[in-house]
């Protein structure tokens, strides 16, 4: 005779649900930092004067009570100026992530719902630009098109939109045999019709995830770009630029000219790709909490 066992937890003592979910501590450092850059890029916006504003008197000075991350070889705040950077970079990575998603987002919708000669040409152009180093690629288009910020953001765009568009093509592609899209196309749904109301939505997490993944990779290139005199110029504060202006008093002793640029680029950069990796998992959690 066999008898069944249940165990019983005694009153009072905490009942196992599974696995416990705690707090996402990268989700919560990603946010921190990106707050800090926001502020800071907001603070930005009423500090440019004081970034730009030549004083002779003050040049070179030490980061201290006057000038928190000292002052560069013109008397400039560097704080200042790192933070006019911060809106400078999120500004610029902003545009060339949603203007390059939005490009490969239209190829992709090309290749997905398009004929099969579109899709080879598509693709094989997407592969042409992706054989380039993206650095080297946006460095050739700049020294061609002639050296500004708009240039180096334009630049990168191109390099981007075959990233977009070769991971959001295999989504696009995967809709199109989905039920819903199938029958769709059976009744006569105009084609522009089906994608924006099914293949779009199919690929909205994609994009999302890949805007935020390359976003990181823009500001980089940005920064390299300047760092080389072929982005934004002087007296624009913009992080390459100001590392670059770094190194050439850095043999001097003033270091703050260039460490505090490039840490605040390291730290969005970091921040960025911190939210880039938990944005599926938080996407996912927020979608199933709505089911």
């Amino acid at each position: 005779m066999s008898s069944i066992t249940q165990a019983v937890a005694p009153r009072g003592a905490p009942v196992s649900r599974g696995p416990r979910a705690g707090v996402d501590g990268q989700a919560l450092l990603a946010a921190a930092i990106f707050i800090a850059c926001v502020a800071l890029a907001v603070y930005g916006l009423f500090a440019q004067d004081r970034a730009i504003k030549v004083s002779v008197a003050e040049a070179l000075q030490a980061p201290g009570p006057s000038h928190w991350f000292g002052a560069d070889a013109q008397g400039r705040d560097v704080f200042a100026r790192v933070a006019v950077g911060t809106g400078i970079a999120f500004l610029s990575g902003l545009i060339a992530v949603a203007i390059g998603g939005g490009l490969g987002l239209l190829v992709a919708l090309l290749c997905g719902l398009g004929p099969r000669w579109l899709d080879a040409v598509l693709m094989r152009l997407a592969d042409a630009v992706l054989a380039f180093p993206q650095f080297l690629l946006a460095l050739a288009i700049s020294m061609a098109a002639g050296a500004s910020l708009q240039t180096a953001i334009a630049a990168i765009i191109v390099t981007v939109v075959p990233v977009f568009a070769r991971t959001l093509r295999a989504e696009a592609r995967r809709s199109v045999s989905e039920p819903f899209v199938e029958a769709a196309r059976t009744i006569g749904v105009p084609v522009a019709v089906i994608a924006v109301r099914h293949v779009v939505p199919y690929v909205s997490t994609t994009l999302i995830v890949q805007m935020a993944a390359n976003f990181g990779n823009v500001v980089l290139t940005l920064a390299g770009l300047s760092f080389v005199g072929l982005g934004a110029q002087p007296p624009t504060p913009e992080w390459g630029a100001m590392i670059t202006e770094g190194l050439q008093n850095a043999l001097s002793g003033q270091w703050w000219i260039g460490v505090f640029p490039g840490l605040a680029l390291l730290i969005m950069v970091v921040g960025v790709n911190l939210l880039a990796d938990r944005l599926p998992a938080l996407i996912g959690a927020r979608r199933a909490g709505r089911a």
